[in-house]
């Protein structure tokens, strides 16, 4: 009875064994590939970094272009009506 016993404790541990196996498995893949792809991965990561700063820089000059005519525009007239309200004043 004691070894059946020992044999289904042994057999319980063994699962308990593969189930915390798996994860820890799993997690040391995921290492491996990153370290084996790094020269690639710093490579790819340079030209996303390129793209990026290009991409914003057309967003940059977009947004300017875009908004510098409304700007210049409010500006133009909120001077004019700063100028007529301090001649109205001043009467």
């Amino acid at each position: 009875m004691g070894t059946a016993r020992d044999i289904a404790l042994i057999f319980l541990s063994l699962e308990a064994l593969i189930v915390a196996f798996v994860p820890l498995l799993l997690f040391a893949a995921l290492a491996y590939g990153v370290y084996r792809l790094r020269g690639l991965t710093k490579q790819y990561l340079q030209m996303a970094q390129q793209f990026a700063q290009k991409a914003y820089d057309y967003v940059n000059r977009a947004s300017k272009t875009i908004a510098e005519p409304f700007i210049r525009t409010r500006a133009t007239a909120r001077m004019v009506t700063t100028i007529v309200n301090h001649l109205v004043s001043r009467r």
